[in-house]
């Protein structure tokens, strides 16, 4: 087994996407050249008296023309032997200073580098713990991952760094590159490590307090999240919605103006709609760029106002959303937040979404299908959460439900990330079936996992019905389906 697994990884060099082929190929043409070349040399008259004597000694002591033949190759196989070996053990060399971890597959490490850069590119709007755990999940598939992050927050260690060095909250940024690091699990631990001794420290967050000196020392907060981002070998970009120093309102039904976005988390009262102060406030050319080449943009999960809607708010990025030909998911949160969406339901959460994107720009409605236990049942209801309902689901004709298990047994209010990403990958790779996304997908353990027919049978599904997917499961989920078990039509 272990020889056999040894080989595997010798061969996993010669997979798909891991651009050693063509340097292979040309390093055997090498070989070719010189051979050519010693050839021509042999053949000069002062090098002929030499090989024919060297000849005739090979000959004399096997006395057989194939005798020395195999003679000849035994020499050729010695010398591709010590080419190969040579070669190995200078990359081993090389290698164990640069990855000195012990047992470290070189292979499977660049193989699994090179699919994630052949991900699509997905952009994921939001903040706070929602955003966190999606991008602790896609990062699985993708390294084109681009996070649009919420800079409204006003409380506890970003709204004192906000405040009293008059940067950006870092704190939902923190997160998102914490979510997307590929390092040490000892630098992620450290980057959320939060002072909590009676001192200047209280209550601020390493991270946070990282991201502000490099503010201060590269003068620019953009800059400062790219070298935070190389700092931990982010999967992916983290950008802000905006570099401007806004403020989040809301105004609720009973007509109260609240003031600031920890405010608005914890109003208790039902929201009419949030806006920003000042309201005409301009993104990123990098956010805006992300979002017209994107493959896949997802809303949610998490804080529906403060998180997710917010980023909304800001026109450009609204707008980057309406013009692109990405598929657009909202991911429904399972549970109601308390202070923020007590006793929404699933129309509530829509028609708050509607209030910035329309019905007919929305293309997928993801949702869990999936039930806590009787426990965390209690547990849930003992915090003042609810279970957001997807038994009675009022939509359009052209958004798509799509119901999956992706509840978090140890958090039940929030998602499991690995359930979540699937789901997500699930609707991309039948939205946009392509061979090219396809191999990336499904090659991370090598051809193991490679089942043609699940791709050709999704591409005829498509083209057959356009509301119609082949999940992974085997089972077909239509839109008609969808309407007769959830969905009551709203015209």
């Amino acid at each position: 087994m272990e020889g056999e697994s040894r080989f595997r990884g010798r061969l996993r060099w010669l997979y798909p996407g891991m651009k050693v082929k063509r340097w292979l190929f040309l390093a055997i043409i090498g070989v070719i050249f010189i051979s050519i070349g010693l050839s021509l040399i042999v053949s000069t008259p002062y090098f002929r008296s030499i090989y024919r004597t060297w000849n005739s000694i090979v000959y004399q002591l096997v006395r057989n023309y194939w005798l020395s033949v195999s003679f000849g190759l035994i020499w050729l196989a010695l010398g591709i032997f010590f080419i190969v070996f040579g070669l190995q053990h200078m990359n081993r060399s090389i290698f164990s200073a640069i990855m000195p971890t012990p047992g470290d597959d070189v292979a499977m490490k660049i193989f699994k580098k090179r699919q994630l850069e052949r991900g699509p590119n997905v952009v994921a709007i939001g903040g706070g713990h929602g955003l966190h755990t999606l991008l602790q999940g896609i990062k699985k598939y993708t390294s084109n991952t681009t996070a649009v992050v919420t800079v409204f927050d006003d409380g506890g260690s970003s709204g004192l760094l906000r405040q009293e060095m008059g940067i950006l909250p870092p704190g939902d940024i923190r997160n998102c590159l914490i979510a997307l690091a590929d390092t040490e699990p000892l630098m992620a631990k450290l980057f959320q490590h939060r002072f909590d001794h009676d001192s200047t420290l209280r209550g601020h967050n390493f991270g946070n307090l990282f991201i502000a000196a490099l503010t201060q020392v590269t003068g620019d907060f953009q800059k400062a999240i790219g070298e935070s981002s190389k700092v931990l070998a982010v999967r992916g970009r983290v950008l802000p919605t905006t570099l401007f120093n806004v403020v989040l309102k809301a105004e609720c039904e009973d007509g109260t103006i609240i003031i600031g976005e920890s405010n608005v988390g914890c109003c208790g009262k039902r929201i009419k709609r949030i806006f920003l102060d000042p309201e005409k406030v301009v993104s990123t050319p990098e956010v805006i760029k992300s979002i017209d080449e994107a493959d896949l943009i997802i809303l949610g999960p998490g804080s529906l106002y403060t998180s997710v809607l917010c980023n909304l708010a800001v026109s450009e990025v609204r707008e980057a959303v309406l013009r692109s030909s990405a598929p657009l998911v909202f991911i429904c949160n399972i549970t109601t937040q308390p202070g923020e969406t007590d006793h929404y339901d699933f129309s509530d959460h829509l028609n708050a979404i509607f209030q910035f994107i329309p019905p007919e720009r929305l293309n997928y409605i993801l949702v869990n299908g999936e039930k806590p236990t009787s426990q965390e049942m209690k547990e849930l209801t003992k915090r003042g959460i609810e279970i957001v309902s997807a038994n009675a689901i009022n939509t359009y004709d052209s958004i798509k439900i799509f119901e999956a298990a992706m509840l978090s047994h140890e958090q039940p209010s929030r998602h499991d990330s690995s359930k979540l990403a699937r789901a997500l990958i699930q609707i991309l790779t039948a939205e946009k079936p392509s061979w090219n996304l396809y191999f990336t997908l499904y090659t991370e353990e090598g051809f193991k996992n490679l089942k043609l027919g699940r791709l050709v049978n999704s591409y005829k599904e498509r083209k057959r019905n356009a509301h119609r997917i082949t999940f992974d499961d085997g089972r077909d989920h239509s839109e008609n389906e969808s309407n007769n078990q959830a969905v009551s039509k709203q015209k």
